[in-house]
């Protein structure tokens, strides 16, 4: 009998192997050799060439080679790009949104709240998975366990960014079909927002107004009830903003607080940039906040932009430091202001609310103005925002009396 080559002694017996299949002697491992779409050569490899074949001792355990071609070729049919594939969900959403601020000019705000979906997701497996591996079970058995921690409404803007970082990658052929396609959540479980009563909402103010430690915050917080404007444009204001004259209020920038700095940025979104009417009241707080206005030392606080812009003239400054104040300040003196209330109205408390039900407030109690007129005060792209998610019906003895109003103008 002639002698078996090396290899041949090496190879294990009755193992008949397809083509592009080899057993590498050095190794001891079966190796498939191919070339990927873009012509390149690759070799897959294991120590099993089926699933059933026993792991050499003292080697791990993973796919057999077999296995590992059939996903290969399910890859290559499809024409996927293999490297992207092997990508995890973390790494894909990195690349997604490094492209997303390479082509848009993106609100402080949006990337945080991005950032705050890729940290919950680091706290998943699905997050350490490679994406061509990722099935839509995987995906309900993460939207199960994320309904055990979190609302609805917090939920979905996390499947939204998911969901586009795998058409991201759907578009750049790492995966043949997005496993997050079909995944929802509802969104009715979130907590609305409700206005406070009108009676409630004018007792407070009335409070605020004679408190001795809250009425420094009275003209803020009746400005923020009876503008609309958001708690981080209440801060923006400066005095050039405020037309006196006309009664008109220009929002054309924010107050944020980035990395323990105040920062000026532009308005939450481009319709965001608008004018509001001042009512009586809203001028008359404005005329006593600007003659209550004094600075610490003559020093004229001053922030600036992301451009290195400067703004100075901030209507409403901090209590004690008269620098200026962003929306922390303006939640800790609401909430002070609630606190002394209640002490003092222990029957007839006020709930605790965050400077945005202001908004709500507002809304609702404007909801007789032109649809159009209250959406642009708001500063709303879509009617439907200021309808949906700002307006709440008025209470059912205000109804009341509002249905008898209108059917008495009924002939």
């Amino acid at each position: 009998m002639a002698n078996k080559s090396t290899s041949d002694k090496n190879k294990p017996s009755r193992k008949a192997l397809r083509a592009n299949e080899f057993y590498n002697p050095k190794t001891k491992r079966y190796e498939y050799r191919y070339k990927d779409t873009l012509g390149k050569n690759r070799v897959i490899s294991s120590y099993r060439l089926e699933s059933t074949d026993q792991v050499p001792k003292g080697k791990k355990s993973g796919q057999s080679l077999r296995e590992k071609e059939a996903e290969l070729n399910g890859y290559l049919a499809n024409n996927i790009d293999i490297d992207g594939a092997k990508l995890t969900l973390l790494d894909i959403i990195e690349k997604y949104l490094e492209h997303l601020y390479n082509r848009k000019d993106l609100r402080h705000n949006t990337k945080t709240g991005y950032n705050v979906t890729v940290n919950a997701l680091k706290q998943y497996r699905l997050g350490y998975m490679e994406i061509g591996k990722i099935k839509p079970e995987h995906c309900e058995a993460w939207l199960t366990d994320m309904k055990k921690k979190y609302r609805g409404s917090s939920i979905q803007s996390q499947i939204s960014l998911i969901k586009r970082s795998f058409e991201y990658a759907l578009d750049y052929d790492y995966i043949a079909k997005n496993p997050f396609r079909r995944i929802a959540t509802d969104k009715s479980d979130s907590k609305e927002m409700q206005a406070i009563p009108v009676n409630e909402m004018n007792d407070f103010l009335d409070f605020c107004s004679k408190d001795s430690h809250s009425k420094h915050c009275y003209e803020m917080l009746y400005v923020l009830f009876w503008t609309g404007l958001r708690a981080s444009e209440l801060c923006g204001l400066t005095i050039d903003n405020l037309d006196m004259t006309n009664h008109v209020i220009k929002v054309e920038k924010q107050l944020q607080c980035i990395n323990h700095t105040h920062v000026v940025l532009k308005p939450k979104t481009s319709n965001g940039l608008r004018y509001i009417p001042m009512t009586d009241g809203v001028y008359n707080c404005f005329v006593s906040a600007l003659e209550k206005r004094y600075l610490k030392g003559d020093i004229e606080p001053i922030c600036y932009d992301e451009r290195g812009n400067l703004y100075e003239g901030f209507v409403f400054l901090a209590t004690r430091s008269r620098k200026t104040i962003v929306r922390s300040h303006v939640e800790e003196y609401l909430q002070n202001c609630i606190k002394r209330y209640n002490l003092e109205n222990p029957s007839k408390p006020i709930r605790k609310f965050e400077p945005h039900i202001c908004r709500h407030t507002f809304a609702t109690n404007m909801q007789g103005l032109p649809l159009k007129t209250l959406q642009s005060i708001l500063g709303h792209g879509n009617i439907k925002t200021t309808m949906d998610n700002y307006v709440n019906a008025r209470p059912t003895v205000q109804q009341l009396a509002e249905i008898n109003a209108v059917a008495g103008t009924v002939s």
